[in-house]
């Protein structure tokens, strides 16, 4: 790989004046600029990014850990992290596939490769790690709250969110809701099924949860197994993905949507609109809370004063898969 050595002593000049050149700040003749910038081009020289990383004014790297990249809620989540990083800083997006080893590896490997932040768009890794990581560089969790100096929180009043949600289902006639949940080790699914149990309780209503999962697979698997044999009229899923599943389950089995059970979601991720019926879901105002976790990050890293916890509030848009007909 060609250096910068290598083309200060093709150019017969210092290194310094080759870093001019490639910063285009200092004083180099107009002939040796142009001789030096043909040998660049000649030898297919790339700036060492790291090296650039440590000049002042440089720019910088940063990391965003997802753990399912194919759900839409965190595509859109990248979109509007990238949308405010802007020309600020380089993002780094990786997949964890839902796996906390692997997440911690990728953290690490972040921070080892000269990032300067980490965001995790929705936590699994236990709070030891994120008490160590957060040691070396600035960190921002998505709806896990934490007391340490250099972590903050960007978060979503899922509990209002999933009350809302099913007493929507209840307003409309429903009196047997099931929610199709997710797994108890993420926060985030635990305040979902919380705010659900309340709007039943307060109705009387005996609440029922079945462990599904975040992707489209566990919501069909899940809805063709529990609906072959019991009769339920509301249906409250942990997320959209899982809300698609479970509408291509219910249509098979041969319930109509939503004349025989009605259907509520969670995120409002694009493809509610074009679902048939469409699909009513808890919104999230996801690229707004991506660039509340840049701006929180950014303070951070450049040690400003931040409030080091977004609170958003949801909202709940109403399609056709859970109106009375």
């Amino acid at each position: 790989m060609t250096t910068m050595r290598d083309i200060a002593k093709i150019s017969n000049v210092s290194v310094s004046t080759v870093s001019r050149v490639l910063s285009g700040k200092g004083r180099v003749s107009d002939e040796k600029r142009s001789e030096i910038l043909r040998i660049i081009k000649d030898l297919h020289y790339i700036p060492d990014y790291h090296a650039k990383c440590m000049v002042k004014g440089g720019i910088i790297s940063v990391g965003l850990v997802v753990p399912d990249i194919t759900n839409p809620f965190f595509s859109e989540l990248a979109k509007g992290i990238e949308s405010e990083l802007g020309n600020h800083a380089l993002l780094i997006l990786m997949d964890s596939f839902r796996n906390e080893e692997r997440e911690k590896e990728l953290s690490i490997a972040l921070r080892d490769n000269g990032a300067k932040g980490i965001i995790f768009g929705n936590s699994h890794v236990d709070d030891d790690f994120i008490l160590e990581i957060s040691k070396f560089i600035p960190t921002v969790v998505f709806d896990k709250e934490y007391n340490l100096s250099n972590v903050g929180t960007i978060a979503l009043d899922n509990f209002r969110g999933s009350y809302m949600a099913t007493k929507h289902l209840i307003e409309n006639g429903c009196s047997r809701i099931l929610h199709f949940g997710g797994f108890p080790d993420l926060d985030v699914s635990f305040q979902r099924k919380l705010g659900y149990e309340k709007a039943m309780i307060e109705s009387n209503l005996i609440p029922k949860t079945i462990l599904t999962g975040y992707d489209q697979d566990s919501g069909y698997e899940q809805a063709k197994k529990i609906f072959s044999s019991e009769k339920y009229d509301g249906v409250f899923c942990m997320n959209d993905l899982v809300a698609v599943g479970v509408m291509k389950g219910l249509k098979e089995i041969g319930f109509s949507i939503p004349t025989d059970v009605k259907m509520v979601g969670f995120d409002d991720v694009n493809l509610c609109e074009v679902l048939v019926p469409p699909l009513t879901s808890v919104h999230q105002p996801v690229e707004e809370m991506g660039k509340a976790a840049v701006k929180m990050l950014l303070a951070m890293i450049e040690k400003k004063d931040t409030p080091k916890k977004y609170l958003f509030s949801p909202s709940l848009v109403v399609r056709g898969s859970s109106l009375k007909k």
